[in-house]
Parts: structure tokens; sequence; C-alpha cells
């Protein structure tokens, strides 16, 4: 792939709605991914793990970003790029202490509790209209997440608020990266999120550091696997982060509308849970099957919503 097209300005691409949808959808899984194999790096801190996983991309990246890339990720005119990366560093260290310490389900599952507050997010701070459909298709999901969390049975444990901190901190995040997707070419926006994120995590990574028994886990003791594993877990965790990203990208790319896209990040809850039943054994509550099934329908109705605004996704930045 040149890679003119990818740091020259791009134009608006003109994507249909069902599309956009799949790649969310693929974005999502990438995610589920990512929430998986973090559990392979639990001899590692927390801190040290949400580094690796903005540092090791922008590393990776550094091989097709040209000068202006370089300048925009340095230069501190962007204020909201800033922002963006702050609440991403925020999102990702609540999640992947969720995702490392508790169960794997629950901690997608609450993280992904961001879309939720995104059409209120892009409401407020972009002043987009809330369709009544999308409303309530989100209303719909919502029911899905209360119907899986079982808040009377089980109430809310600390790894559970760290979980739902980290979803605050997405919705901002991700009303931020569909904004810059809009306005900047795709390698230099995901380059300026994990440069800008790796520099404001830098500090929780050299506190991890300091806490970590580096000669019990580079001799295997300090984590149930070996460090071949912890090594391979971040590079996994780095490649399904790029796409992650490039596949939001992709989809918010041209839109007019935030919080259409949102309920597909829920996809990522339904894949959790087959990956928690396929690697760990643990098979979801049938609570849980019933919640996805809310979570689907209200992703659908939302995405109607949508097509009927965008006119199939035919709509300009």
């Amino acid at each position: 792939m040149s890679i003119v097209p990818l740091t020259a300005t791009a134009p608006v691409p003109n994507r249909p709605l069902l599309r956009r949808a799949g790649l969310m959808a693929a974005a999502s899984t990438s995610l589920a991914l990512l929430a998986l194999l973090s559990r392979y790096t639990r001899g590692l801190a927390p801190e040290l793990v949400t580094w690796g996983r903005f540092i090791l991309p922008a590393l990776i990246l550094t091989a097709f970003v040209r000068g202006p890339d370089w300048r925009a990720a340095w230069s501190l005119a962007d204020r909201p790029g800033w922002v963006r990366a702050l609440c991403a560093v925020l999102a990702q260290t609540c999640f992947v202490f969720a995702a490392t310490q508790g169960d794997l389900l629950h901690a997608v599952l609450l993280y992904n509790t961001g879309p939720l507050f995104i059409p209120l997010v892009a409401w407020l701070w972009l002043g987009e209209r809330l369709r009544p459909a999308t409303l309530a298709g989100l209303a719909l999901g919502f029911l899905g997440v209360l119907a899986v969390l079982r808040p009377g049975a089980r109430g809310l444990d600390p790894l559970a608020l760290i979980a739902l901190t980290g979803g605050l901190a997405m919705a901002v995040s991700q009303v931020l990266f569909y904004r810059s997707a809009q306005r900047q070419p795709p390698l230099r926006n995901q380059f300026k999120l994990y440069t800008q994120a790796s520099l404001l995590s830098l500090p929780l990574a050299a506190l991890g550091a300091a806490h970590t028994p580096w000669g019990a886990v580079l001799a295997g003791e300090a984590a149930s696997e070996p460090v071949w594993v912890l090594a391979l877990a971040l590079l996994g965790m780095a490649a399904c982060s790029l796409g992650n990203q490039s596949l939001r990208d992709l989809a918010y790319r041209g839109m007019d509308n935030a919080s259409t896209l949102a309920p597909l990040m829920y996809v990522a809850v339904p894949v959790s849970a087959l990956l928690d039943w396929w690697v760990f054994g643990r098979v979801a509550a049938p609570s849980a099957l019933f919640g996805a099934a809310l979570i689907v329908a209200g992703a659908v109705a939302a995405l109607r919503s949508g097509a009927r605004g965008s006119a199939g996704g035919n709509v300009t930045s």
C-alpha cells in the first residue's frame, strides 16, 4: 500500500451505512480479542500493559509517517487531540485493570457502557441532534446491560466501578475521535493518538515499573505465563489496537452523526462471552444471553434510525 494516500488529506468517502456497521462490528471484535490477550499479561503491572498498548503501535507506525505527521503529533495547538489522548489513557488503564483482575465478560461489558454516554456527550459538546429511534435503541441496549449485570443480585464491586469509569472516558475519547476522523488523514490521526497517549501514560508506566518484581517476571515466577507469552500477548494487543482504531476510523469518516454507530460497539460483549466459554470454559448465564439479544436489538433499531437520517450513508462531513 502506498504511503501517500495515508498521509495526504483523503477525500470524504461515500460508504453505505451497512458497510460502516460491518467495520464498526469488526472493530468491536478486535476490542474483545484485545481484552482476551490482556489476560495473559497479568505478570506485569496494568500501568505497564496500558503503556505498551500505546507505545508499540506508535513504534510500528513510525515506519510509515512523514514530517507533517510528526509535527502534528508533537504540536500543542490541537488541544482536543491531547484531551482525547488523556481520555484514552484513562479508559485503557481502567479497562486493562478490570480485564486482568476480574471477569473478562463483565470488564468488556462495563467498558462498553461508553456508547450509552456518547449521544449525550455528542449532544452537549458537538450539538448533534438525538433522533428518537436512536435513543430508543440505546435504551434497549442499556436494558441488555442491566440484564447481564443483574445489579440487584450482585451489586457493583470496585472493579465494576473502575470499568464504568473507563466507559465514560471512552465515550469522550470516541466523540473526539469521530471529530478528528473528519479532519485528518487516517495515519496521522492514529499516530497522533498513540504518540500523545504514550507520552501522557509514561508517568504511569514508570510507577508500574517501579513496583514490578522484574527478577521474578523474567524468571517466569511472577506470572501464570512464561515471558515469551507475555511478549506475544503485548504484540497481539498492539495489532488488535491498530485494527480497532483503523476500522473505527473507516467507519466514522464522512459521517454526520457520531452516535449512529455507537450501538455496534456492543458487539464486543457477545464476542467476549464466546471467548470466555471457548478459552476459559466459562458458560454465560441465561441472563447474559438475554441481555446480548437486547443489545443486538438496540443496535439494529439505532442503525435503522441512522439509515433514515443519512439516506443510506450518503453524507458529508
